[in-house]
């Protein structure tokens, strides 16, 4: 009976080593199948990334064949050719000598001055209005008459802080008074010789009553063209000389 112990050890060992042996070769063919899993996906994969990289390599050759395509068709431009520009000076505007001698020779005048008219001893305050052509005079009791078979005129002025005096003069011709004075209605008018600072001249004037104006004397373009420059923004620049045998 005990020489059967050893048999039956031997047995037992045999089968256990059998069992441990299949149970490695279990162990082993399941990490193979793992790993054989493994490599085939990362085959896989590595394939894709190549048809990636194939398809994305021609669609960048595309590209540049379209690039190379579109600089051939560029049309090509010639440079222009653009004209020469001379550029001249403007030259600096200059007076003649003429100009300069009128100018210093103009009586220079304010937006109101005196003006004294001669042969008759009086001074009347005058408003430089260049918007009317023809100068106005302040006359009261207008009376026309003839004379020597000539058309008069009779008529008084009022000098300021002084006594009246009726003058007559000859008609010269008929006249509208300028727009915003009572105009429409034909008023006579005379010619009278006139000073103004240092010019003397003859001039026309119409005969108006102005008795609610400020100036008695309106004076107008045909007494200060050619003769006299207007400063509108001062008064009083031409002071009234006195007259021949007048004390100054």
């Amino acid at each position: 009976m005990y020489r059967r112990y050893p048999v039956v050890l031997l047995s037992l060992v045999a089968l256990l080593a059998v069992g441990c042996a299949s149970n490695y070769r279990v162990v082993k063919t399941a990490q193979l199948d793992t790993v054989s899993q493994c490599a085939a996906m990362a085959d896989q994969n590595h394939q894709q990334l190549l048809v990636q990289q194939q398809q994305l390599s021609l669609r960048v050759d595309e590209v540049l064949q379209q690039l190379n395509a579109t600089q051939t068709q560029a049309p090509q431009t010639e440079p222009l050719n653009c004209p020469e520009v001379t550029y001249i000076a403007e030259p600096p505007a200059t007076s003649s000598p003429r100009e300069g001698r009128d100018a210093a020779s103009k009586q220079l005048v304010g937006a109101v001055e005196q003006v004294r008219f001669d042969g008759l001893g009086m001074t009347l305050d005058a408003r430089i209005d260049t918007g009317i052509a023809t100068a106005v005079l302040d006359a009261r009791d207008v009376q026309p008459f003839e004379r020597n078979s000539e058309d008069w005129v009779r008529f008084v002025v009022q000098s300021k802080g002084g006594e009246p005096q009726e003058i007559e003069r000859k008609l010269t011709r008929m006249a509208s008074l300028p727009a915003g004075n009572g105009e429409g209605k034909k008023r006579p008018v005379i010619s009278m010789r006139f000073t103004l600072g240092r010019v003397s001249q003859q001039g026309e004037f119409i005969l108006a009553d102005r008795s609610t104006n400020e100036y008695p004397v309106l004076l107008g373009r045909l007494a200060l063209r050619d003769v006299m420059i207007v400063d509108v923004g001062r008064n009083n620049l031409a002071p009234v000389p006195a007259e021949q045998g007048e004390t100054p």
